[in-house]
């Protein structure tokens, strides 16, 4: 069902109602939102009746999260329940946005609003390649709010583009800066299919080199924070000019910006003391209040136009501060309400009004340091709110990647000259690539960018190039430096990013950078004892993570032992294709003999291997390799070893595999983390099982006694305790599975009361997800079947059961498949609207939010 279906989205417990529902909607909610449109933004409102405006700005955004050498992310324990901080904040902000609420006072959702259609906003070219891939209905949901805001402003969407991967663009070069711009314009491009007017600066830090940019790449506009205005000159009137003097910014309105190369550019500075509150003082938590602050920001006396406008960081919506995107969606409905004020975004704004005042930056500034962009680079006092950590360690990082960067630069422009007709240019159009990664897509970018006909090995050559060049642009993603130690997941991210670079300059280009790199990073001090600096870290986080196609091999081997049968796609990066495998086993021994060949998705690279791997019992697992041969050899090779295996005993086979090949290379370890993890569990069944089975006699020896105990109000020995939990537990994922009928469900009932009288008390979000994965199941069979009565039936024994475990369940999820479900089958369903109608009742929907058929 895509991403704002999948179980457990969203981080709605306990739904807040933010006043009154205004009168506009109080219908139910059966305006549609073309009808919202005309309401609140005809082009003769626009231009004549309405000089109030609202524009709320989100800057969304997550750092490049992917295990650079595999092109896609591994578990993230910090994030859990989700498997990382991608997912997890996708579920707390991006989807919910997409589907924000209108409530009403008992907590029924009377509408759905996707807040990207009425708000202004910007999202990180790297965020937007990770939709692509894993959220794609809120991606499509934010493409189409952009077309539809284009239709309701005049041809000026909402969406804006941002500098490609969030570097500090003051601290970068002119060259880099440009790159940064124009990745950041060809992805927008791709996505919105449309060219930008605005691009949001990476924490708005801007410089002139920077404006020059922009201009130069058709950018009409960007948002700065107001310490960020100079000095200002206010136009009066036609050829009335004063001259430029400091005193504090206006946010209501547009600013022009005249560049030393005499190009110009619209500044719009938010309202500080707003976007303050919203961020940090809980403007949020109460949708009125919200709604009000805003429209006190108006200058009463001024008859012009006015904007009033704040800008902060997008995951402030439902990630940082819970339910507010459903303050957003409030405000949007407060709005249509309003005869004075209208939606807006920026381009629209500046094609009705242009600005007539100038405004002179402050260089090299940026809206979350005091001190200009010393964030990035030094130990300037900013950090996050309550630490007492030192930042010692920023501006040794930067000077090490400052080194590493001008080195690749080097290799990239000496190696270049011979690939290409332009390296640089090159590297500018290798986004192209990066927007849609295929060999097909690879072969045809070199065709256009080389200086000749390149060979396999040449074309392979030239990627690894480009590759090791981007890697060099994204090791300055500026999260890095933003928190408080350099052992940090960001900053060992970035770290990661250095170490496929150097891998890619060191294996191809014939140059030694680790080494002197580690150097500097020595001097990069953690604020951690164990960890002492850079170098350590690097050593301990960094280098065991480095991987190349005999590792890709090794992981896809040793899967093999353990029956995983694993995809030829290992992450995004890499694809085996299996030759030839013979996998043995005899009691807990396993041995695996075969041939394949590993193929780079990125770089075009590939190796045909011999290998084979050994598994002793447990997780003891050793692989080797060896280079394919054509002679025939591994054909005899493979008679050899199978044979030692089925007839003599595992330390003839290890000699054997001593003989034949260099040693053992990898080890389970070496797997990467998402598939390990499978391995152990599934290692650690039988073993857990038997523990269970354990638990389980003493739990049916002792259940009189706990009842006794329970009685006496004695206090339940640990223990015992634990034996009747996990086993109680096991019962209940039984039953659960089996909620059908009135029978299973009393059944389940009178275990829970068993279980309450010794202090059984449910871990509620273990629970919450698993009984929302199994609604969620009920509720799509309704698209498969005709059984109607018997899905409705099943996902009310299920909502019931989850009330006997006094589980609060997150329905966010539930009801937007419900209301996908009742769109897609409204005339199927129509013949039992009671009990579609009652059970929307039971998940909080009101029956005015289903298609008229059903209500």
């Amino acid at each position: 069902m895509g991403d704002a279906l999948a179980s457990g989205g969203g981080c709605y417990q306990e739904t807040p109602f933010f006043g009154r529902i205004p009168e506009v909607i109080s219908d139910g909610g059966k305006r549609t939102t073309q009808e919202m449109q005309a309401t609140m933004n005809t082009p003769e409102q626009s231009k004549d009746d309405r000089k109030r405006f609202f524009c709320i700005h989100g800057h969304f955004y997550q750092p490049p999260r992917e295990n650079p050498w595999l092109e896609a992310i591994e578990v993230e324990d910090s994030a859990a329940p989700y498997h990382d901080w991608n997912e997890r904040i996708r579920a707390d902000c991006y989807a919910p946005n997409a589907h924000a609420r209108i409530v009403d006072g008992s907590g029924q959702v009377h509408r759905m609003i996707n807040n990207y259609e009425w708000i202004s906003f910007n999202i990180g070219p790297t965020l937007l390649a990770w939709m692509e891939r894993h959220g794609r209905r809120t991606l499509e949901a934010i493409l189409e709010a952009d077309r539809r805001s284009m239709e309701r402003c005049g041809g000026h969407g909402n969406a804006m583009a941002q500098a490609y991967n969030h570097t500090i663009l003051p601290l970068a070069g002119r060259r880099d800066k440009a790159l940064q711009v124009r990745w950041g314009i060809q992805t927008f491009r791709h996505y919105f299919q449309r060219e930008p007017e605005g691009m949001w600066l990476p924490e708005t830090a801007v410089d002139t080199e920077t404006l020059e940019v922009l201009v130069e790449n058709g950018i009409r506009f960007t948002v700065l924070s107001p310490r960020q205005a100079g000095r200002i000159r206010w136009v009066v009137g036609p050829g009335d000019r004063e001259g430029f003097e400091r005193v504090p910014v206006d946010p209501r309105r547009a600013y022009r910006c005249r560049l030393p190369s005499g190009g110009e550019i619209a500044l719009f500075f938010y309202d500080g003391e707003t976007a303050q509150r919203v961020a940090f003082e809980k403007l949020l938590s109460d949708g009125e209040q919200f709604f009000r602050h805003m429209k006190s920001r108006f200058d009463p006396y001024r008859s012009e136009s006015q904007l009033v406008h704040v800008a902060t960081d997008g995951e402030t919506f439902g990630h940082h501060h819970r339910f507010g995107e459903m303050a957003v969606a409030y405000l949007v409905s407060r709005v249509e309400g309003d005869g004075e004020i209208r939606l807006t975004n920026y381009g629209e704004f500046l094609s009705l009004h242009p600005p007539v005042s100038e405004v002179e930056i402050v260089e090299a500034s940026s809206w979350s340091c005091a001190h200009g962009v010393e964030r990035w680079r030094s130990d300037c006092g900013c950090r996050p709110s309550g630490s007492s950590a030192h930042q010692r360690w920023r501006g040794p990082l930067r000077g090490a990647l400052d080194h590493l960067k001008t080195k690749l630069d080097e290799v990239l422009e000496r190696e270049g000259r011979e690939l290409f007709r332009d390296p640089w240019a090159a590297l500018e159009e290798y986004v192209n690539v990066l927007l849609g990664r295929g060999e097909n897509r690879a072969r045809k970018f070199l065709a256009e960018v080389a200086s000749r006909d390149l060979t396999e090995e040449e074309a392979t050559r030239a990627l690894k190039l480009l590759e090791m060049a981007r890697h060099g642009q994204l090791m300055f993603t500026s999260c890095a430096w933003f928190f408080d130690e350099i052992s940090g997941i960001e900053t060992v991210q970035i770290l990661k990013l250095a170490a496929r670079a150097i891998q890619l300059a060191e294996k191809n280009f014939h140059v030694l950078l680790e080494e002197e790199f580690l150097g500097l990073l020595e001097q990069a001090p953690s604020n951690h004892p164990d960890i002492r600096n850079g170098r350590e870290l690097w050593q301990r986080e960094v280098s065991p993570v480095a991987t190349d196609l005999e590792r890709v091999l090794a992981h896809f081997a040793i899967s093999l032992i353990f029956g995983q049968d694993p995809p030829p796609l290992v992450g995004h990066a890499y694809r085996v294709n299996r030759l030839d495998t013979s996998i043995l086993e005899t009691g807990y021994a396993h041995f695996v003999v075969g041939s394949a060949e590993v193929f780079s998705l990125v770089t075009l690279e590939k190796a045909r291997k011999i290998f084979a791997v050994v598994h002793f019992g447990g997780m003891d697992v050793q692989f080797f390799w060896m280079p394919y041969s054509e002679s025939g050899s591994y054909e005899a090779l493979k008679k050899e070893l199978t044979g030692v295996f089925q007839n003599g005993s595992m330390g003839d086979l290890y000699q054997r595999l001593l003989g034949h090949f260099q040693g053992p290379t990898h080890r389970l370890q070496d797997l990467f983390r998402d598939e390990q993890r499978k391995i152990v569990e599934d290692t650690l069944k039988e073993r857990v099982e038997d523990y269970q089975v354990m638990f389980e006699k003493l739990f049916d020896q002792d259940q009189a006694l706990l009842q006794q105990l329970a009685a006496l109000r004695y206090p339940t020995p640990e223990p015992m305790k634990m034996a009747a939990k996990v086993s109680t537990e096991r019962r209940i994922r039984q039953l659960a599975g089996r909620l059908g009928s009135p029978e299973n469900l009393q059944a389940f009932a009178q275990l829970l009361e068993q279980a309450r009288r010794w202090g059984y008390r449910p871990e509620a979000q273990e629970w919450e997800r698993r009984f929302l994965v199994l609604l969620e199941e009920a509720v799509r069979g309704l698209l498969r079947t005709d059984g109607i009565a018997s899905c409705l039936g099943k996902a009310g024994f299920i909502l019931e059961a989850a009330e006997f475990l006094e589980i609060k369940l997150n329905l966010w999820n539930v009801q937007n498949l419900f209301v996908l479900v009742c769109n897609q089958r409204a005339s199927f369903l129509s013949a039992h609207k009671e009990a579609v109608t009652s059970f929307a009742s039971r998940i909080q929907l009101n029956p005015e939010a289903l298609p008229p058929s059903l209500r």
